[in-house]
C-alpha cells in the first residue's frame, strides 16, 4: 500500500506558501476577486470550528486578563482577516466582544449581516481594513485572533501589530482548520482542489520572543460530512480556485467529477464523511 505525499515541516521561516508574490496573489484573492456571491458560498460551504476550541481560548484569555466570570465575562477580541464571520460569530455566542477587521467588503457585508442574532452593535465593529493597518487604538484587546488567515499574512508586520493592540498579559491566538489527508479520500480531494489547508503536526508558528511568548499548541480532531454536491460548492471557495483561469477551473471541477461519481461511484447527493484537524495555537503578549 503506498503512503500518501507526508507535507513537510514549515515555520514561519518556511511558510506554507514561499513565494512573497504567490501568498500576495492567493491571500488578495479573497479582497480582489470575490462578488457577493462567492463570499456567500464561501460563508455557507467553509468549516465551522470545534465548541471546545472556543471554550479553551476564552477560558484561557480571561483567566489571563484576571477577569470575573460573574462580573466581567465580555473579553475584547480584534481578529484579523474576519472573512464572513465564522469564527467571529462563534466568539460572539460565547460571550466575547469583537472588532472584525477585514479587507473583503462583500465578506464584512455577509459577516456584519449573519452576526447580528450573537450580538448587537455594542458588541461586534466591522472594519473594512487590513491586518497592517487596523485604525484601532492600541492595548485595546484582550485577544488578537486569526483564524484561517494567519497564512496570509506577513508575520513580523502581523506580530508587530497584533503587539501594539494587545493589553499587557494578553493573547494572541492562531487557529486552523485542516483536511485530514492521512484519510485516503481527503487525500486525493486536496490533490485535485489544490488546497492548502493541510495539517503538518510538526508546524508552531515561529513568534519574536521579544513580543510574545512561544505558542502552546492543542490539536481537536473531528468529522465533518457533506455531500458531493456541497464537495463541489467548497472547492470553488479556495484561494487556489479564485486565482484560477476559466481552462485550469473546467479541468479541475470534472477531475473532481471524475473521481466522486465515476470513480468512487457516487450521486451527486451522496454524503461524504471528511476527517478534519483543528490546530489552535497561543501566546502571551
Amino acid at each position: 500500500m503506498t503512503r500518501p505525499n507526508l507535507p513537510k515541516r514549515r515555520s514561519d521561516g518556511q511558510p506554507l506558501i514561499v513565494s512573497e508574490q504567490r501568498r500576495k496573489e492567493l491571500g488578495g484573492s479573497f479582497a480582489s476577486a470575490q462578488a457577493a456571491a462567492e463570499a456567500g458560498e464561501y460563508d455557507a460551504l467553509r468549516p465551522r470550528y470545534p465548541e471546545q476550541a472556543v471554550k479553551d481560548l476564552l477560558a484561557l484569555v480571561r483567566f489571563r486578563a484576571g477577569y470575573d466570570f460573574q462580573h466581567e465575562a465580555f473579553p475584547r477580541v480584534v481578529e484579523f482577516g474576519a472573512g464572513t464571520g465564522i469564527f467571529t460569530r462563534q466568539l460572539l455566542a460565547a460571550g466575547a466582544r469583537v472588532h472584525a477587521v477585514e479587507p473583503s467588503a462583500p465578506m464584512l457585508e455577509i459577516l456584519l449581516e449573519t452576526s447580528r442574532e450573537f450580538g448587537s452593535d455594542s458588541t461586534v465593529h466591522g472594519h473594512c481594513a487590513s491586518y497592517e493597518e487596523t485604525g484601532l487604538p492600541g492595548a485595546c484587546a484582550d485577544l488578537v485572533v486569526a483564524a484561517q488567515a494567519w497564512h496570509w499574512f506577513d508575520p513580523a508586520h502581523a506580530q508587530t501589530e497584533a503587539a501594539r493592540l494587545l493589553k499587557p498579559h494578553g493573547t494572541l491566538a492562531l487557529i486552523w482548520n485542516y483536511l485530514d489527508t492521512s484519510d485516503s479520500t481527503v487525500h486525493r480531494l486536496t490533490r485535485i482542489m489544490r488546497a492548502g489547508d493541510v495539517y503538518r503536526p510538526d508546524w508552531r508558528p515561529s513568534l519574536n520572543p521579544e513580543l510574545f511568548s512561544p505558542a502552546s499548541s492543542t490539536e481537536y480532531r473531528w468529522k465533518r460530512t457533506l455531500k458531493v454536491t456541497e464537495i463541489l460548492r467548497y472547492a470553488t471557495t479556495l484561494s487556489s480556485w479564485l486565482s484560477a483561469d476559466d481552462v485550469e477551473r473546467a479541468k479541475r471541477r470534472t477531475n473532481l467529477e471524475d473521481f466522486l461519481l465515476r470513480e468512487r461511484g457516487l450521486a451527486p447527493e451522496d454524503s461524504v464523511v471528511l476527517p478534519q484537524i483543528t490546530a489552535l495555537h497561543m501566546s502571551t503578549r
